[in-house]
């Protein structure tokens, strides 16, 4: 689809976000609502360091990042059984 932007596991047209559906349900919705109200630290630190970078580029870096925390803690998780 033209004007799609993709990072990782996420894209976006600009407007809408898409990501798994898992991750988006369990911890990315919310994450998205904290970028938008603006209190979430890591995508401010991002925007501060990426002058130049689309926004859009910069939400979707973030959640890619923040996804493969998630990903990694759901493997510690199964290991310890």
């Amino acid at each position: 689809m033209e004007g799609m932007i993709q990072v990782g596991e996420f894209k976006s047209d600009g407007k809408d976000v898409w990501g798994p559906a898992t991750y988006m349900e369990v911890r990315g919705s919310e994450k998205l609502r904290r970028i938008e109200s603006g209190t979430d630290e890591g995508f401010n630190a991002m925007c501060a360091a990426g002058q130049g970078i689309s926004t859009v580029n910069l939400v979707l870096v973030c959640l890619q990042t923040d996804y493969a925390g998630w990903l990694g803690q759901q493997d510690l998780e199964l290991m310890k059984g």
